[in-house]
């Protein structure tokens, strides 16, 4: 298969064998050059993507964070906690006399 290649780029190119390598071995060697001239960029393009991302899910989860904080302090407010314990529980405040005041010196 080589010869057949070797031929047909002899009779299109007019170039010997030896003069055809050196320009194969010259385009693989400028490919390589451009490829790892190249490559560094698009890593740093993928970087760019995948940090933007993550920000964006950072920025997300920022947001969630402080919606539960806000939903906690909502459910442990005092004002809250009395009225379930007297609708649901069906407790009442204390009388006078049922309160016990104790003092530890």
């Amino acid at each position: 298969m080589f010869k057949v290649v070797r031929n047909l780029v002899t009779e299109w190119f007019h170039v010997s064998p030896r003069e055809f390598g050196v320009v194969v071995l010259t385009g693989f060697l400028f490919l390589a050059c451009a490829l790892v001239y190249v490559w560094p960029n698009v890593k740093m393009v993928n970087l760019a993507y995948e940090f933007q991302e993550q920000k964006r899910l950072h920025q997300d989860l920022i947001q969630k964070n402080n919606l539960l904080k806000l939903e906690r302090d909502s459910l442990m407010s005092l004002d809250r906690i009395q009225y379930l314990a007297e609708s649901q529980i069906g407790m009442k405040e204390p009388e006078p006399g049922q309160v016990v005041t104790i003092l530890l010196k």
